[in-house]
């Protein structure tokens, strides 16, 4: 897998695909029945272009907190020191205790620390933690025994030994799970989405369309609420993103990926040619199509972008 956040892939953050689903995270990633009290922000100067993924305020058995989830696919070395600042920034602006978790989904074993520790003469010492889950070091089984169906999208991020070993029979049985699940059509559909976009990260393009596909067609995933509300929030990211990145190679390589994704979705199939000539337009010419993604509805329409 290339070393890219998810939101960079699929311009989709974890964040989008489960909002007002905050309270099934929280249980499962702290162990800790918490009720989300609303959304909390803090923001750093904008020439630091510092984000924080998710932050509530909920109503814990412990008491009430600042939760903080911080989604991390690379193992980053500074990732201590920026969830230290996150921290004493919640403290100070919302005078809440912060609870914290670093979320790490990874191709590769997570290696971040789980905190700072340091002594300095008598008087300086610095002894900060925060809870750390690889999500690739979850088992499967561990994720269906909650018996939480919003977590199922989660499952192709898990089981990373099953994985690697047998990447198309795993997801398989993670897509057969949600199938399975005593849920309505529609939160399969829903989760089916989630767990597609997930899939993107580490299986072979071909092996998640032949698999996505057989059940999409079976559920009309094409027609859900949600997939319309997903599909469309990932355009609005693409095009914010790309202006934000300007002509920086990997945005645009972002930006071409995501094009073609999207129109595979619309059309299903796309001749050859176009694929040709849409992997050799510059990003001005990519954005114009993010940006007018809903009014190419037919092959001719796409050919004035080309």
């Amino acid at each position: 897998m290339a070393d890219a956040l998810p939101g960079n892939k699929y311009d989709i953050t974890i964040k989008e695909l489960f909002a007002n689903s905050e309270e099934e995270l929280v249980g499962f990633f702290a162990s800790m029945r918490a009720e989300v009290i609303r959304h909390l922000n803090i923001e750093f100067p904008r020439v630091e272009i510092k984000r924080s993924d998710l932050i509530l305020e909920c109503r814990t058995e412990f008491g009430p907190a600042a939760v903080h989830l911080e989604f991390q696919s690379t193992n980053d070395g500074d990732i201590p020191f920026r969830m230290l600042r996150y921290a004493t920034e919640l403290q100070q602006k919302y005078r809440l205790p912060v609870y914290q978790i670093l979320i790490y989904f990874g191709e590769r074993e997570m290696t971040m620390a789980d905190g700072l520790e340091y002594s300095f003469g008598p008087q300086n010492h610095l002894d900060y933690r925060y809870r750390a889950v690889d999500l690739g070091s979850i088992s499967r089984e561990e994720i269906k025994k909650t018996n939480n169906y919003t977590l199922y999208a989660l499952l192709p991020l898990a089981d990373r030994p099953r994985r690697r070993q047998h990447p198309e029979a795993f997801l398989r049985e993670c897509v057969l799970d949600i199938m399975q699940a005593s849920v309505t059509t529609e939160e399969k559909r829903k989760t089916l989405l989630r767990a597609e976009i997930f899939a993107g990260l580490y299986f072979e393009e071909k092996i998640i369309e032949q698999i996505f596909r057989e059940v999409e067609t079976m559920l009309n995933i094409e027609e859900s609420a949600g997939y319309q509300r997903i599909f469309k929030k990932g355009v609005e990211k693409g095009i914010q993103q790309g202006m934000e990145k300007g002509m920086e190679k990997g945005r645009q390589d972002t930006l071409r990926e995501n094009v073609l994704r999207l129109l595979h979705k619309k059309f299903k199939k796309i001749p050859r040619p176009y694929v040709d000539k849409i992997k050799s337009l510059d990003e001005y010419a990519l954005g114009l199509i993010l940006d007018n993604i809903f009014e190419i509805n037919t092959l001719s329409d796409l050919e004035e972008y080309l």
